[in-house]
């Protein structure tokens, strides 16, 4: 074989290769700016009003909203935000929209809320520097 036959059959490999995996680092590229897109930490005004919407919720100065997760599938949604405030029952009684009964306590420590008419509950546990981590956690 001669070195330009060589050369031609290279490049088509090469070329063949690339091709084949395109669709995989086009996928790849989707796959993590889904993920970056529904997994967040910055809350701008469109994001907190979305989060308001989801869990029916006022945010106000007394809520720092900290991270958010949507590990829907298809149509199984699976939503979580977390967020801190100094009093839970100020939070619960002033940006809480919706009517919750107590499910359950577990020690001291952490409070289980349910949302009376959707499928949210709200998971309160102290935090050790003081105040509280609320998680409110929306499926269906």
């Amino acid at each position: 074989m001669d070195t330009e036959l060589k050369k031609v059959l290279r490049n088509s490999v090469l070329e063949l290769v690339l091709l084949l995996s395109l669709p995989f680092i086009i996928f790849r590229i989707g796959a993590v700016y889904d993920y970056f897109d529904k997994h967040y930490t910055h809350f701008n005004a469109e994001r907190t009003a979305i989060m308001e919407h989801i869990f029916d919720i006022n945010v106000d100065d007394n809520v720092k909203l900290k991270r958010y997760s949507d590990d829907s599938i298809l149509i199984a949604i699976d939503q979580r935000l977390e967020l801190e405030t100094d009093d839970y029952e100020r939070f619960i009684a002033e940006n809480v929209n919706a009517a919750l009964k107590s499910d359950e306590r577990r020690g001291d420590s952490e409070i289980i809320y349910k949302y009376v008419n959707s499928r949210t509950d709200m998971k309160i546990t102290e935090l050790e520097k003081g105040g509280y981590l609320i998680v409110l956690h929306h499926w269906e």
